[in-house]
């Protein structure tokens, strides 16, 4: 295959991938997105292009073959090994079964949204102070 035919089709997946991140995610598939979207292997990008498989199914494939190295309701693998699966189920002739249920947690960060600053409660107009000859001072804040 020639340069611009694998260019083609490593934008062609990663226009698919796209689409896919603008849905809700998890930070567990926007970490697949960012090891896919580096990536140079040509078998990866026909995988992806594929129209049963999904980073979403990625992560469920995943799971469950971490499910299987679970000990006592737990499980810890390497990011290598979690990518080497990400690799194989979309390399694989046949979308892999996943068969089990599990939780997922990552240790890539989620970017911090710009959050908007909250609004500074709104300081309690003071007591009216009275002035030394018996006046009643007024502040002209209180009438706006």
């Amino acid at each position: 295959m020639s340069t611009i035919e694998t260019l083609n089709l490593k934008e062609q997946a990663l226009n698919k991938m796209l689409k896919e991140m603008n849905e809700y995610h998890s930070g567990a598939e926007d970490a697949i997105h960012n090891w896919l979207c580096d990536q140079k292997e040509q078998a990866i990008f026909e995988g992806i292009l594929k129209e049963d498989r999904s980073i979403k199914g990625s992560v469920k494939y995943c799971s469950s073959r971490a499910s299987k190295q679970q000990h006592e309701g737990v499980a810890m693998i390497d990011d290598e090994t979690v990518f080497s699966w990400v690799r194989k189920y979309f390399t694989a002739d046949k979308v892999p079964k996943s068969s089990t249920k599990a939780t997922v947690k990552t240790t890539a960060e989620k970017p911090k949204s710009k959050q908007k600053p909250k609004a500074k409660p709104k300081p309690k107009p003071k007591k009216k102070e009275k002035s030394q000859k018996g006046f009643e001072q007024l502040n002209l804040l209180d009438f706006l």
